[in-house]
């Protein structure tokens, strides 16, 4: 079980079907994960990973002003495998891949003579959670934990595009 945190981003990008410009942003992660071992074979393990991330940015600046829900953020659930191969008896490299779901909060155009920018809400949609870590065992509980996921959803969801990558470090107990 881990618990890791981390900065997370989004580009600039145009709201579809409109002239209204967002300046991207920059804010932070959270994440946990949770593995159980379901295979261990004589140079690595395979694990059930259930992944969790909440990601916070910092409010919307538009080419109009902005109002009510005025922050880009969102919280994914996904479910998948992780692949662990020890290089040593105190560091282990691991590869994952995972799908579920993620909730956005999507901004649009308010229309009238003052159009401005607020957000839909949540928006839910599919998400692929693929990549990669180390983990280096301080005791036979502990591990530090330093990973890259890369969060793939539909376009325009909280930026531009379809990546949202997702750097972060951490702390891992062992059960």
């Amino acid at each position: 079980m881990s618990i890791l945190g981390g900065p997370a981003w989004n580009r600039s990008n145009v709201i579809p079907g409109t002239n209204v410009t967002l300046a991207g942003s920059t804010g932070h992660s959270i994440e946990y994960d949770y593995g159980y071992q379901v295979a261990r074979m004589s140079a690595a393990s395979l694990m059930l990973d259930v992944w969790g991330g909440f990601v916070f940015l910092g409010a919307w600046k538009a080419s109009v002003p902005v109002s009510g829900g005025n922050s880009s953020s969102w919280g994914t659930f996904a479910l998948g495998l992780r692949f662990m191969v020890p290089v040593s008896a105190r560091l282990s490299f691991y590869a994952v891949a995972d799908g579920g779901f993620a909730a956005f909060s999507v901004p649009y155009e308010t229309q009238g003579p003052n159009p401005t920018v607020t957000s839909t809400g949540d928006t839910g949609h599919g998400a692929f959670v693929f990549g990669g870590g180390a983990d280096l065992r301080l005791s036979r509980w502990f591990s530090l934990r330093a990973e890259v996921r890369d969060l793939v959803t539909g376009r325009e969801l909280s930026g531009a595009g379809q990546n949202h990558l997702l750097p972060a470090f951490g702390v891992a107990v062992h059960f």
